[in-house]
């Protein structure tokens, strides 16, 4: 029969290996608030002008939007990271894109400015190819980080 402590010493080490292998959806919300659907419609302002279908919101990506946005605003690190990797945690679906947007104050429309105005961005945007995004903004009193996080139908 195994003692105690090496009971404990398996429990942990199970619980740290789920706390590293499990993406972080606890913080990470779907929900979304009034500047991240102000940045949803101007999107789909955008692509309505440019003869595109509009993006629907995916709860899955909405998580890992919210999620990469928190995590730059603590680490301040602002990068794409391993975003196809990343993502995969949150969806399966084919195609998948992303846009950062990192101001000093939240703006929908200049967010969309910025993403239009760069070319790897408009093109991820604009793609006919992605039907569904989420979108995560996370700020603080000196940084607004914004992740918009696409992929196609299926």
């Amino acid at each position: 029969m195994r003692s105690p402590r090496t009971l404990l010493r398996g429990l942990v080490a199970a619980l740290l290996v789920a706390t590293i292998c499990v993406p972080s959806t606890a913080s990470a919300s779907s929900r979304q608030d009034r500047t991240e659907k102000a940045i949803l419609r101007a999107m789909n302002k955008v692509r309505a002008q440019n003869g595109l279908s509009r993006l629907r919101v995916d709860s899955a990506l909405a998580r890992a939007a919210d999620a990469h946005s928190a995590t730059m605003l603590r680490t301040g690190v602002f990068s794409h990271g391993s975003v196809h990797a990343r993502l995969r945690r949150y969806t399966n679906k084919r195609k998948l894109g992303e846009t950062l947007a990192w101001m000093s104050r939240c703006n929908s429309r200049k967010v969309v400015q910025m993403w239009l105005n760069s070319a790897a961005h408009r093109r991820i945007l604009l793609s006919s190819k992605f039907r569904n995004v989420g979108v995560g903004k996370r700020s603080s009193s000196a940084r607004c980080m914004v992740t918009a996080d696409f992929a196609s139908a299926h």
